[in-house]
């Protein structure tokens, strides 16, 4: 989960809906001041976050040419889902990213945040024909494999499926608290993130929560996609472990680049070094 540092959006950045063949997403989007955006790019946010975990970005790329949107998925915070949990496979949260880009006119550049990348790159296995990019940004090749990890997630999806959501947030907010590292918000950003998380369809939260134990390492086939492929992290990202992400990078024939004093979320981090990275990356043909 990404903690933005303000809620206050930037001059040109407005939420807006964006309507697909597959229904309608609620974004945050901008355009660039002057002359026609060089493109379009689509960031796509991960486990337990929103459109809000790249705002500082959303300013940054536009004011580099970018048309730039930042979504919610189908189920996450403001954009509705159905209770069905089969309606949140990775292969329809990636057909919903193809219909994303689709509806911006194709060819986006699509960065996916951690659990974001795996379903960018489902996406972008589903129809690479409408995408020019790909970044995986603080993401991994599959499901986690550390126990602690995958034992505190499998918690957090047996409460979504038998709790009201709203205690399984003061649960988790409970369980966070207590963690050496923790640092507790303001109050606006500490209401914001449990009006995000509550505001989730609880089967949604809690099939995304078991894509991140159980989803395939399908790196090998996004090599072999012809999209040209970015592997993007904080150099203290503490989601996937590093090697592992390294080691991913390596199997897509690509440097890992890293973003400085940065952890798990460089699009609030350091806002503006990621964009620069992602640029760089785009205008690199």
């Amino acid at each position: 989960m990404s903690t933005p540092c303000t809620l206050t959006l930037p001059d040109g950045v407005h939420p807006a809906t964006l309507e697909t063949d597959r229904g309608d997403f609620a974004t945050l989007q901008a355009v660039p001041d002057v002359g026609t955006p060089l493109g379009t790019v689509l960031l796509v946010p991960g486990w337990t976050g929103s459109k809000e975990d790249f705002t500082p970005l959303v300013d940054h790329l536009a004011r580099y040419g970018w048309r730039t949107v930042a979504v919610d998925q189908r189920g996450q915070y403001e954009t509705p889902g159905p209770a069905d949990p089969s309606a949140y496979t990775l292969s329809e949260l990636g057909a919903d990213v193809v219909a994303m880009s689709q509806a911006l006119g194709g060819y986006s550049q699509v960065v996916g945040h951690s659990f974001g990348g795996l379903v960018a790159r489902e996406a972008v296995l589903t129809d690479p024909s409408v995408f020019s990019t790909i970044t995986l940004l603080c993401s991994g090749p599959g499901a986690f494999s550390d126990e602690t990890k995958r034992q505190g997630l499998e918690m957090l999806a047996f409460g979504l499926d038998n709790l009201p959501i709203e205690q399984v947030y003061d649960l988790k907010l409970d369980h966070d608290s207590k963690e050496p590292t923790y640092a507790a918000p303001a109050e606006d950003i500490a209401a914001f993130l449990r009006v995000r998380f509550t505001g989730n369809v609880p089967a949604s939260l809690a099939s995304i929560t078991r894509r991140l134990i159980d989803a395939e390492d399908r790196t090998e086939k996004l090599a072999k996609s012809g999209v040209r492929t970015q592997v993007l992290y904080g150099e203290s990202d503490d989601g996937w472990p590093i090697p592992v992400q390294n080691t991913m990078a390596e199997i897509l024939g690509v440097e890992p680049q890293v973003v400085p004093d940065a952890g798990h979320s460089p699009a609030i981090d350091q806002p503006a070094a990621t964009a620069r990275l992602l640029v760089d990356f785009f205008h690199d043909r």
